[in-house]
């Protein structure tokens, strides 16, 4: 351990605050310094999409036992340059701080329609404040069409029906969460929303807009010809990390910080990325993901944290990927190969509601879904993680 070092972490995510406690239960007399663009408490976002929307009653989310014991937490204040060269971070007053080592957990942020800008009644989700803001719209009873068929936007149609509302899903693709689920786990996941009385419509796509003043509604014009309107129109058609603030460095960026097994980013020696903003080389898979999952950002915060105080001896993040989400009062859980193509799928149905999806290539299991089935897919879960012989040492294979 280097007694009295700097530890400066950018980004008080999931990731960012995990990793500031565990330097700090790692070692008690690092000074830690967590920098944060958001004047809120630190939080944390699963629920944003879910029992933020449909409880008026819930508190707010917040993480703030994490940051406790001596961690220097600079809330509201931008991080805009980092310097790898010089070990220094500059913050949006002009100030620079010097660090021994630093943490990029700046997370991801939702991508944008151009045709719906400066239009009334559009939300985006990825902040408390974004999430507190549509659940004041919802309290107005509307129509609610969400823009996008991955499990954000899943999860936000079902927060809307459990509160009673008329809700529509467009996907331009040709089925739900097809980014995620092979074709027949996306269809149970269609059918799923249509005996909740959610309307699904794929294949199509918003192409422009328009706001009437009149009814306080949106009329979305989509590329079939159609229109439909809404009183909220909800956008959930992916991230994209946020990197920009750190683009005139000299850090490699390739739809994320490119890091190595290690999460150290390429080119340097004492900076790290972690969770939804790191694309790194995943030895398991022999290959370079980013991974935008709550899971993957506590397992990367542990092994930054260890890293940073053992770099002699660092550990590698050989993540087996493990997503979950609540959707009509469904547990629905998914893991393994993030690439489920050319998968043969096998279905078993445990019971009325209850239901285990797993993939196999080549005779091999590499990933399942489960809907209502957490005992089952613990299991293969754990199979997963103990498939040691499937992995590929990173450094054999890495460069």
């Amino acid at each position: 351990m280097n007694a009295g070092a700097t530890t400066v972490i950018v980004g008080a995510s999931v990731a960012g605050i995990r990793a500031a406690a565990a330097l700090r239960h790692n070692d008690p007399h690092r000074r830690i310094v967590l920098v944060d663009g958001e004047d809120e408490d630190p939080y944390d976002k699963p629920p944003l999409s879910k029992a933020v929307l449909s409880n008026t009653d819930l508190p707010s989310p917040t993480l703030t036992d994490h940051i406790g014991h001596g961690i220097d937490y600079l809330r509201g204040t931008q991080a805009v340059a980092v310097d790898p060269a010089a070990s220094t971070l500059t913050l949006g007053d002009g100030s620079v701080i010097r660090y021994d080592s630093a943490i990029l957990a700046t997370g991801s942020a939702p991508r944008h329609l151009p045709q719906l800008a400066g239009i009334p009644g559009v939300h985006y989700l990825r902040t408390l404040a974004e999430a507190t803001a549509l659940r004041n719209d919802l309290r107005r009873r509307p129509r609610v069409v969400v823009i996008g068929g991955g499990f954000i936007g899943s999860e936000v149609a079902s927060s809307a029906r459990e509160l009673g509302l008329d809700v529509t899903i467009i996907e331009a693709g040709p089925r739900i969460a097809a980014r995620v689920l092979p074709e027949p786990v996306s269809h149970a996941l269609a059918a799923l929303h249509a005996q909740h009385g959610v309307s699904v419509r794929c294949g199509t796509a918003v192409h422009g807009a328009s706001y009437d003043a009149d009814r306080r509604a949106v009329e979305l014009n989509l590329d079939d010809g159609d229109t439909i309107v809404g009183d909220v129109v909800v956008v959930g058609i992916g991230t994209t990390p946020c990197t920009d603030w750190a683009a005139d460095s000299s850090l490699p960026i390739r739809d994320g910080f490119v890091c190595g097994p290690d999460l150290r980013v390429k080119g340097t020696s004492n900076l790290h990325a972690i969770g939804d903003v790191a694309r790194w080389f995943n030895p398991r898979y022999g290959e370079e993901m980013r991974v935008e999952h709550w899971t993957n950002a506590r397992e990367h915060a542990g092994i930054a944290a260890h890293n940073i105080g053992h770099p002699h001896s660092p550990r590698h993040a050989a993540t087996v990927p493990f997503l979950w989400s609540d959707q009509h009062g469904t547990r629905i859980q998914h893991v393994g190969d993030p690439n489920l193509t050319a998968v043969d799928v096998d279905a078993v149905h445990l019971s009325h509601s209850a239901r285990v999806f797993t993939y196999s290539r080549d005779g091999i299991t590499v990933g399942a879904t489960a809907f209502n089935a957490q005992g089952a897919l613990a299991k293969i879960r754990k199979q997963l993680v103990d498939q040691r012989a499937a992995v590929l040492h990173a450094d054999h294979i890495y460069h």
